[in-house]
């Protein structure tokens, strides 16, 4: 019995010695180890094709419309950092023959004479789709903006191409786009 008490007593010693270590304050500070970001790589909006038919006058013309990354100018960094390529736009008209009427490539400085510099070194060439025709002309809408997907800030334009293959760019001012009167300050 007293081997069997003294065994008791012992375990209740340890039970207790290992209860208190565990209960005593430390001056260690467990943190994790802040892990250093890369810089994210620059981000490219999806490559886009589109291709429909239009009657201008009088026949059918087909338009095509490709976007893609502009590898070669300067980057987009918005206010939280992020970086975006620009964008170029490819618009080639073919006549009804089969024949090209017109092929040119957009980038956001073709709009320079309607966008300031600011809004252009903030914004990218974000699309061009066919809007209309009316008389000798041929409508596309165009938008510079915030490349980000989450944000809908951006600036319509018109690129008229008239019969002879000319172009006029201009800011969209119909009341129909929703935009404000503060947006032509832009």
């Amino acid at each position: 019995m007293r081997i069997s008490r003294l065994f008791f007593v012992a375990a209740a010693a340890l039970m207790l010695t290992i209860s208190c270590s565990r209960n005593k304050p430390t001056q260690d500070i467990i943190t994790h180890k802040a892990v250093s970001k890369k810089p994210a790589t620059p981000t490219k909006m999806q490559n886009y094709d589109h291709s429909e038919s239009v009657e201008w006058l009088g026949k059918q013309y087909r338009i095509t419309i490709s976007r893609r990354a502009d590898n070669d100018s300067s980057l987009v960094v918005d206010d939280n950092g992020n970086k975006y390529h620009n964008n170029k736009i490819s618009v080639r008209i073919m006549r009804p023959d089969g024949t090209e009427f017109f092929d040119k490539t957009f980038g956001k400085e073709d709009f320079a004479s309607v966008v300031n510099a600011d809004y252009r070194k903030k914004n990218v060439l974000l699309g061009i789709v066919v809007d209309h025709t009316e008389g000798d002309n041929l409508y596309l809408a165009a938008s510079i903006g915030a490349p980000d997907v989450l944000s809908d800030e951006y600036m319509p334009l018109i690129i008229k191409v008239s019969r002879t293959g000319s172009v006029t760019v201009s800011r969209d001012n119909r009341p129909d786009d929703g935009a404000d009167d503060a947006d032509d300050e832009i």
